[in-house]
């Protein structure tokens, strides 16, 4: 018995529903005449104005309007040049000897999220870890197929 009546009021609602789509889609437009009317009600009664642009100058505050600093004018002129007496010394380039590094690769686990680099120094093999130093030599950053070292700041790419 309650089905029934569900079912009807869901018609009457469906019905309600779509008549009020259809009446404001086909029947609620009004008519060309009056949107003619209205068109020419409203063309009547608008004025035309002239727009002017507004122009202003942005001036330059020569004190500070927080109170917290002052700012001085500065005039600009060429600069001096001052002659220094003391000589520079010439840069040395000191020759670093790098030790013969082989490049093997790397492994990377779940637990740890920089990968263990495999090293060959000197025939000697390495294991260690970015940011680790070996034999003064610092791991920078370590790529699929080459690692970035640095020794006395120098820095040098190691490819596999």
């Amino acid at each position: 018995m309650n089905r029934k009546y569900l079912n009807t009021t869901l018609i009457i609602l469906l019905v309600i529903i779509w008549g009020s789509v259809f009446y404001k889609y086909f029947g609620g437009k009004k008519s060309l005449e009056e949107n003619l009317y209205l068109n020419n009600l409203v063309s009547n009664n608008t004025k035309k104005y002239n727009i002017t642009k507004d122009t202003f100058q942005l001036k330059l505050i020569t004190k500070d309007p927080f109170g917290v600093s002052t700012i001085k004018k500065v005039h600009l002129s060429k600069p001096s040049i001052k002659k220094s007496t003391k000589k520079n010394k010439p840069f040395l380039d000191k020759k670093i000897v790098w030790p013969k590094i082989s490049y093997h690769g790397f492994v990377k686990s779940e637990n740890n999220e920089t990968p263990l680099i495999l090293l060959k120094i000197d025939n000697k093999v390495y294991r260690k870890r970015e940011g680790e130093v070996v034999r003064d030599i610092t791991l920078v950053k370590v790529h699929n197929d080459s690692v970035i070292i640095s020794l006395n700041n120098n820095i040098k790419t190691i490819k596999r």
